[in-house]
């Protein structure tokens, strides 16, 4: 009766573990931007970053894309939309479905939100879903005419809104950030190798002056990377990318490389960069 007892036991904590692994799923970037594409290597462009929409009159109509980035394992199907500022009402939204076949892969994905049609001015509100589960809500400002935003009426805290390894960060021609060689792994035949890549920390509105570093550990757990930190400010409705250019890392052993980004000294995102090794 013991050793039923304690294979049932066994049992069930591995079918729980199993859930677990299956199921896990990891918001790690959302934005809406200008454009969204390729550069001529086939990593991912992130074109002119935005949060506020200026109509001369409204209602008013607009269409753009919105920028995802998930960390995970198994098979998932997310959503993002935009809802109304009392968030009782669906506007537009995108789907997608994918599945991660290993553990913490590295996948982003983006659509087109169409026709959004906004009636009167306020705070909408981007929300992505990942498995029918609201992950995360960005806030989408909606001005009309003159109309300026009250700081008083929002967070003053920044939203932290993405975490990325790319290779350029650069002022578009409408002086908005973009984000080009946007990468997920390396996939590399020999170890070890060295590389030079910036991390992008993007934040979200809030109100005032604010410190942020990252620190980037080894599959092994070891700090290989930290940077200095770096101090911005941001107002109500901004987008702040914070860069930092890191110069010729070591990566000596192949897996999960992990990026910890810390706002006034608090952990506030997380992600993996891959190493895969050709066999």
């Amino acid at each position: 009766m013991k050793k039923l007892l304690i294979l049932l036991i066994s049992l069930i904590v591995i079918l729980s573990l199993s859930y677990a692994k299956s199921s896990e799923l990891k918001l790690i970037g959302i934005a809406i931007a200008e454009n969204i594409g390729e550069d001529e290597y086939g990593l991912t462009t992130i074109d002119g970053l935005f949060s506020i929409i200026h109509f001369e009159d409204l209602p008013a109509t607009d269409t753009f894309p919105v920028y995802s980035r998930w960390m995970g394992y198994g098979k998932h199907h997310i959503e993002i939309s935009i809802v109304t500022p009392t968030k009782d009402k669906v506007l537009a939204s995108t789907e997608d479905n994918f599945e991660l076949k290993n553990n913490n892969e590295v996948i982003y994905s983006f659509g087109y939100l169409k026709d959004v049609a906004f009636e009167d001015s306020g705070v909408y509100w981007i929300q992505a879903r990942a498995n029918g589960k609201v992950i995360k809500e960005i806030p989408v400002f909606i001005l009309k005419g003159e109309e300026d935003l009250n700081p008083e009426d929002f967070d003053a805290n920044p939203i932290p809104i993405f975490s990325l390894p790319c290779i350029e960060v650069y002022e578009n021609d409408h002086g908005l950030t973009s984000l080009s060689g946007v990468f997920e792994y390396y996939t590399t035949s020999e170890l070890p190798f060295e590389d030079t890549f910036i991390i992008a920390n993007g934040f979200l509105s809030g109100e005032g002056n604010f410190t942020q570093r990252f620190e980037i550990l080894s599959p092994s757990g070891k700090l290989i990377y930290s940077s200095e930190p770096q101090e911005f400010e941001t107002n109500i409705g901004s987008i702040v990318t914070v860069t930092d250019n890191v110069e010729k890392l070591k990566f000596e052993e192949e897996g999960d490389y992990i990026v910890k980004v810390y706002l006034n000294d608090k952990e506030v995102l997380s992600h993996v960069i891959k190493v895969v090794l050709e066999k």
